[in-house]
């Protein structure tokens, strides 16, 4: 879905006041599916979902952004897309989306985070059952990079 007008969307890293990466993660107690490149979630990562019962946590998709405050990000990872916005009160805005095999996006969940936990190192992780199989589920986490 292209961009809408008056939204522009920034990928580099240039110039920005925060460096998120976001990630899309399968939590699952199966194997890496065969012919799928995935790697498994870092240390850092797995610690932080410790209180979920999955045995293995498969990063789908990773990518880096330079959060900026000027302008809304929009940033797609795989089944789902993520804007990003900076509040004047110093939140960032998390818009996830999914996106069917039609390419159709819905809104899934609007929520802040604050700006000063990330680059403290927090992070921000939002979890969702796996529609297509039972007993699976996917998270989205963002966190603030060095």
């Amino acid at each position: 879905m292209p961009p809408r007008a008056g939204r522009p969307v920034a990928h580099g890293l240039g110039g920005s006041d925060l460096k998120l990466r976001l990630e899309l993660a399968w939590g699952t107690d199966g194997t890496a599916p065969e012919g799928q490149n995935l790697k498994e979630l870092d240390t850092k990562g797995r610690e932080k979902l410790r209180h979920f019962r999955w045995k293995n946590y498969w990063v789908v998709k990773s990518t880096q952004v330079g959060l900026d405050a000027k302008v809304s990000q929009r940033v797609p990872l795989d089944r789902c897309q993520v804007d990003l916005k900076t509040t004047g009160d110093g939140h960032l805005e998390v818009r996830l989306h999914s996106i069917n095999d039609a390419k159709e996006v819905k809104l899934v969940k609007t929520l802040q985070h604050s700006l000063d936990a990330l680059k403290r190192g927090e992070f921000l992780i939002i979890a969702g059952d796996d529609k297509e199989k039972w007993n699976d589920a996917w998270f989205v986490i963002i966190r603030g990079e060095p």
